[in-house]
């Protein structure tokens, strides 16, 4: 089944990602399909100088997969530098976030299920 792709599904500006700082982009491309575990699905391009601000993930996880540009993400106040194929799993209970500090935009895979 293909639900969508980026061709086919519009993206949209958006800023202070859970409180965070600057500006972002993002295409949704699952959103709360009856009958699976995923909540969302999305592609987000995380402009330079902006941060995802932390938050809890209670009931949830998510997984971010780096596909480009570079990044420091802290999960449980533990930070480590990411970059292209990188993987950072959030398990229910958990507090994270994300910063580009870089000159680059940093684009993300980002799945979240129950």
């Amino acid at each position: 089944m293909i639900l969508g792709t980026p061709d086919t599904i519009p993206g949209e500006k958006g800023s202070q990602s859970h409180g965070g700082q600057g500006e972002y982009f993002v295409r949704t491309l699952l959103d709360g399909v009856p009958g699976s575990a995923f909540k969302y699905v999305r592609d987000l391009t995380l402009y330079p100088g902006s941060t995802i601000g932390e938050h809890l993930h209670a009931g949830d996880e998510e997984i971010y997969f780096v596909i480009s540009g570079t990044g420091v993400m802290t999960v449980d106040g533990e930070e480590r530098v990411v970059g292209p194929g990188s993987v950072v799993l959030t398990q229910s209970g958990s507090h994270h976030g994300l910063r580009n500090e870089g000159t680059q935009d940093l684009r993300i895979f980002v799945a979240c299920a129950t």
